[in-house]
């Protein structure tokens, strides 16, 4: 199996916008029921390391930059 450039970046695309529409739907249904949203959970934890989300996001970054760039 070979996977190109392309559809590398299609899977990571899908990947996060999968995440980001679960979050939002956990969060309309938390708020619907009157709990805390789960998305206050991952804010707390990105606020409490930094330095990881910062590498993490450069990780992403360069992954991306080297799959896109032609």
């Amino acid at each position: 199996m070979n996977l190109s450039a392309e559809a590398t970046f299609s899977l990571i695309a899908t990947a996060f916008t999968g995440i980001a529409f679960l979050l939002m739907l956990e969060e309309a249904i938390a708020l619907r029921l009157g709990k805390d949203p789960m998305s206050n959970s991952v804010r707390a934890a990105v606020r409490r390391f930094p330095r990881a989300t910062y590498a993490f996001a450069v990780v992403i970054g360069m992954l991306l930059g080297h799959l896109v760039w032609p």
